[in-house]
């Protein structure tokens, strides 16, 4: 029973482990996108030519959409329901990644505030109760 535990310890940790990976990456690409904003074009446009910013562009939409596919496979896939509800809230980061990607930084800071601020809180907090409810109704404490 032990030796069970210990591995989905190892588990939990590598999937804490793989969520905060993608949520630094899509961070990572947030900070690549202010960059190539039409904020910072002039100073962009001193620094680099036009063709490697069209490539720094279209490889940070590449890297967010592949991370945005693969926390969407983890949140259907995983079988702790609350690593699923960490990983929506991953995907919901990174969409709001891509609406700042495609120019409309208002759909992104309301996506943040609404979706990740009180859908996926109250996504976890429903988790959290209802987790109770069950472990209770299975020891028969009901």
């Amino acid at each position: 029973m032990a030796e069970k535990s210990g591995v989905n310890v190892v588990r939990a940790i590598f999937e804490l482990l793989v969520l905060l990976l993608a949520l630094g990456v899509i961070f990572g690409g947030l900070a690549v996108i202010v960059l190539l904003s039409p904020w910072s074009q002039t100073i962009l446009n001193k620094l680099m030519a036009y063709d490697v910013r069209f490539a720094i562009e279209l490889l940070s939409f590449l890297a967010i959409a592949a991370i945005i596919v693969l926390l969407s496979a983890l949140t259907v896939y995983s079988r702790n329901i609350v690593h699923s509800a960490l990983y929506l809230l991953g995907t919901f980061a990174g969409v709001a990644a891509l609406y700042i990607f495609l120019n409309a930084p208002f759909v992104g800071v309301a996506q943040i505030l609404v979706y990740i601020g009180a859908v996926g809180v109250l996504i976890l907090f429903a988790v959290m109760l209802t987790r109770k409810t069950i472990m209770e109704e299975s020891h028969g404490e009901i």
